[in-house]
């Protein structure tokens, strides 16, 4: 009976740590690269946009009041003058 506890108790055990040692999952990988890659092509063709075209509510962010806010009404304003000096140094 002990015996048979110890083998029960060490299969479990191994079969346990197989997932662990089973190595990484590369299908994620390529996955999560492709992503990262796409989403790259697509920040560097909204940057060609936004540097061709002048539009003030592009870089207006929803408000937020919270405790760590990213975008407040002052910032907002911030950003559209800084657009707005952006868009009149390219036009001229």
């Amino acid at each position: 009976m002990n015996q048979t506890l110890h083998v029960l108790i060490a299969a479990l055990t191994l079969g346990a740590m197989l997932p662990a040692h089973a190595g990484p999952d590369l299908h994620f990988i390529e996955q999560a690269r492709k992503a990262r890659q796409t989403a790259q092509e697509m920040r560097q063709g909204v940057a060609r946009e936004t540097t061709t075209t002048c539009s003030p509510d592009a870089l207006t962010l929803p408000l937020d009041h919270g405790p760590r806010a990213q975008a407040t009404p002052y910032q907002n304003q911030l950003r559209n003058q800084e657009q707005a000096k952006t868009c009149a140094n390219t036009t001229k």
